[in-house]
């Protein structure tokens, strides 16, 4: 489903080694409190599963999309600035995980990065389509997912995202000697509207040759009508705010149009080693 994706570089060094802290691990503290102000979606978490499609999104159109709309909804090297390719992200970084797929053994904590590609326990997506990308063998790292549900299910998805972003407010990932500590709060910008959530993780590598390094992390779920597109942003430093920004709006638009039945332009690649 969703794949992780590694960080921005201060340099490729430290760029690599931070992906390999924030790609895979089990350690973990979690605490709770207040994430930010970005709108919440208009049903909890804990709600029953309704029938039919969500009524009254802003956000476009209804109906759940076949495999095929999904990938075509997918975010394409086009919609990122120059020098941005498609990339198994598994096969090309030291962590060998996308930033969505950070690990930890705080179940809560993981469902933020669950809910982005439609993975949540009991509410899995019917379909999905997923696509990685790198400026560079050394990042920064792209992960772009999209989902699609019954019923309900997408705004539930929303919900959860929110609900933990609040609740997880900060956990541990690990990567052999390497520890980030990260610390999530709401993700804020013009670019997030309402139905869409964002959360910044920011932490600190402890441990191996990038001790004392940042790594940042921007994670973005929207949704349009049955389905959601969500992403992950992963670099070593303060991040890239531009880039997510530009990335979200053009993730959100072209699943708007996907659901809408309109093919977005330009065309996504086909998976790597297909």
């Amino acid at each position: 489903m969703f794949h992780a994706r590694c960080p921005y570089a201060a340099t490729a060094l430290a760029a690599a080694l931070l992906l390999s802290a924030a790609g895979c691990g089990d350690d973990e503290e979690s605490g709770s409190g207040p994430g930010g102000d970005s709108p919440s979606p208009s049903a909890s978490a804990s709600a029953p599963e309704e029938s039919g499609a969500p009524s009254g999104s802003p956000s476009g159109g209804k109906g759940r999309l076949t495999e095929r709309q999904a990938t075509s909804a997918l975010l394409a090297p086009g919609n990122l600035p120059a020098g941005w390719k498609a990339a198994d992200l598994d096969d090309t970084t030291l962590a060998g995980d996308a930033p969505d797929d950070l690990s930890t053994r705080d179940r809560n904590c993981k469902q933020l990065f669950n809910a982005l590609g439609g993975d949540l326990a009991g509410r899995e997506a019917r379909t999905d389509a997923a696509r990685d990308y790198a400026k560079g063998e050394k990042g920064p790292y792209l992960a772009g997912d999209v989902a699609s549900y019954d019923g309900t299910a997408a705004i539930r998805a929303m919900s959860t995202f929110k609900s933990v972003r609040d609740s997880c407010t900060k956990f541990s990932t690990k990567n052999n000697s390497v520890v980030v500590d990260f610390t999530i709060s709401a993700l804020k910008g013009s670019f997030l509207g309402e139905d869409s959530l964002g959360a910044e993780l920011r932490g600190k590598a402890k441990g191996g040759p990038a001790d004392g390094s940042d790594v940042a992390l921007d994670l973005v779920l929207a949704r349009a009508g049955q389905s959601t597109t969500g992403l992950a942003v992963l670099s070593a430093g303060e991040g890239d705010e531009k880039l997510t920004a530009d990335a979200a709006r053009a993730a959100l638009r072209r699943l708007q149009e996907a659901t809408a039945g309109k093919t977005p332009s330009p065309t996504v690649p086909a998976e790597q080693g297909d």
